[in-house]
């Protein structure tokens, strides 16, 4: 099998088939892009491929082998030298997600809040472009840590955003405070979104336990909500920092499922046995998986698109399918 390589796209192709609990996961065609860096979020809508990176000024539209399709401005953010978002300034867009906004879908970007003012930021863009907002979330996050229990020198990491039909739910990693998927009534966020309200009141913080390698525990980076089994869908990484600022050593990718019900029956999940690593050969993939996007799902099983962030400037994207 191989690939057209455009736009600098290099791809490396190899598949792999490992299980946890009742799932297995089937990954192929990893694919690195050279010329999109630090990819965080990704969505598929109406069969379309769509993705952000942390530090990349470009909103990215994918071809079905990952080549990059098109490209819009987000915004006008100083660059360097190297194409990214120069550090001290970047919104760290870490989430995306399709979501409801005036009566029309949007793409909503979510920064990670990682760093007071500079990444706490969402951006909607309507899908027919007509409408882009740029929204303050320095009072969600502010909630947020409220509903978490966190204290001074905890620090929001928001990675994901996924909606069910009637809740929005943000996901942080816990590299500098804990792992959580927080729950908010999905018209209370479209309202927020739209600046018809300043605060939220009703947001439920849902504690996750993940594994542990090395002596540093993996971390939410993304999910999606999968319709047929009213689960959640979730990615998650290691990466060996203790802090949500600074980049460290990549130790490898999980995929795992959760089902709703778990969520209404406890404020604690713990996902330390029910989350698949990507191995080839018996090992670890070496990728920080940031996001994950469905093209398929049924009851069985769901597939569709892994993005990661690798920390070196390019970006590497997998398909996968996870099935009972």
């Amino acid at each position: 099998m191989q690939r057209s390589i455009l736009t600098l796209c290099i791809s490396a192709l190899f598949s792999g088939v490992v299980s946890a609990q009742a799932f297995t996961l089937e990954f192929s065609n990893r694919t690195t892009i050279q010329d999109f860096p630090s990819a965080s979020g990704v969505v598929v809508e109406q069969s379309k491929i769509y993705a952000v990176g942390d530090d990349s000024p470009w909103f990215h539209q994918l071809n079905p082998d990952f080549s990059i399709a098109d490209k819009a401005l987000i915004n006008d953010y100083p660059v360097g030298d190297n194409g990214r978002i120069i550090k001290k300034v970047k919104p760290d867009f870490e989430a995306l997600d399709v979501v409801s906004v005036h009566d029309q879908p949007a793409f909503v970007m979510l920064g990670s809040g990682s760093k007071l003012d500079v990444r706490e930021w969402a951006i909607v863009i309507s899908k027919d472009r007509e409408t882009k907002i740029e929204r303050s979330l320095k009072p969600l996050y502010k909630t947020l840590r409220q509903a978490a229990g966190y204290s001074a020198d905890q620090e929001i990491n928001i990675e994901g955003l996924a909606s069910s039909e009637d809740a929005a739910f943000i996901i942080n990693r816990g590299n500098g405070g804990s792992n959580v998927i927080f729950e908010i009534d999905l018209d209370d966020f479209q309202d927020y979104l739209e600046g018809d309200d300043e605060l939220l009141q009703d947001v439920k913080a849902y504690h996750v336990n993940l594994p542990v390698v090395e002596g540093f525990e993996a971390g939410l980076s993304g999910a999606e909500y999968w319709k047929d089994t009213k689960s959640l869908v979730v990615t998650a990484s290691i990466e060996a920092t203790g802090d949500a600022y600074n980049d460290g050593e990549i130790l490898g990718s999980f995929v795992g499922v959760v089902p709703l019900n778990d969520l209404s029956t406890s404020r604690t999940i713990d996902l330390t046995d029910n989350l698949v690593s990507l191995m080839e050969n018996n090992q670890r993939v070496i990728t920080k998986v940031e996001s994950v996007a469905f093209t398929s799902e049924d009851s069985q099983k769901v597939s569709g698109v892994l993005a990661s962030d690798n920390d070196d400037g390019t970006s590497e994207f997998f398909n996968f399918t996870l099935s009972k």
